[in-house]
């Protein structure tokens, strides 16, 4: 009498088995596909912020700021600024004689939010002092980038002073 057997053959349950492995393929490159295209879309969706404007041209012309930066320093100037109880001084001297026409601006940059930065234009107090009223809004390390111009000539400096 021979026994009709239910059990598969090995054929067949190589063959079952057969039918998962491509999934198995699949799934093992399509978790690593996924995020690269995820990081792609992220990537050409939110390009990155752009550091310094104009990086290139403003390389290119290095050699041009170098040289105004040595005339700037030939004309000897010294500049000294402050801030004090809500209003910011500069104090500028030619060779020990005090500047009295010139004309002084300060930028007032916050390190994070540009929307604070402010510009303020300093009135003459006398003997080579500029002062004006600097309303800052916010608590800060700020960065006071201050022009003085007189008779053509012009110095650029800054001063980091916390309000």
């Amino acid at each position: 009498m021979t026994a009709i057997s239910s059990a598969e053959t090995q054929a067949e349950i190589d063959r079952r088995r057969g039918r998962f492995v491509p999934w198995i393929i699949a799934a093992f490159f399509l978790s690593f596909m996924l995020p690269l295209i995820a990081f792609t879309v992220l990537a050409f969706r939110h390009a990155p912020s752009e550091v310094t404007p104009q990086a290139y041209e403003k390389g290119l012309a290095y050699n041009s700021a170098l040289a105004a930066e040595a005339a700037q320093a030939g004309l000897g100037w010294r500049i000294a600024g402050a801030y004090d109880h809500g209003a910011y001084h500069v104090t500028v001297r030619d060779d020990d004689r005090p500047l009295e026409d010139a004309r002084v601006e300060v930028w007032f940059v916050h390190p994070a939010q540009k929307a604070l930065d402010r510009h303020i234009v300093l009135t003459a107090q006398g003997d080579g002092i500029f002062s004006a009223p600097a309303n800052l809004p916010v608590r800060a390390g700020w960065t006071a980038h201050v022009t003085v111009e007189d008779k053509g000539r012009q110095v650029q400096t800054r001063f980091l002073f916390e309000n």
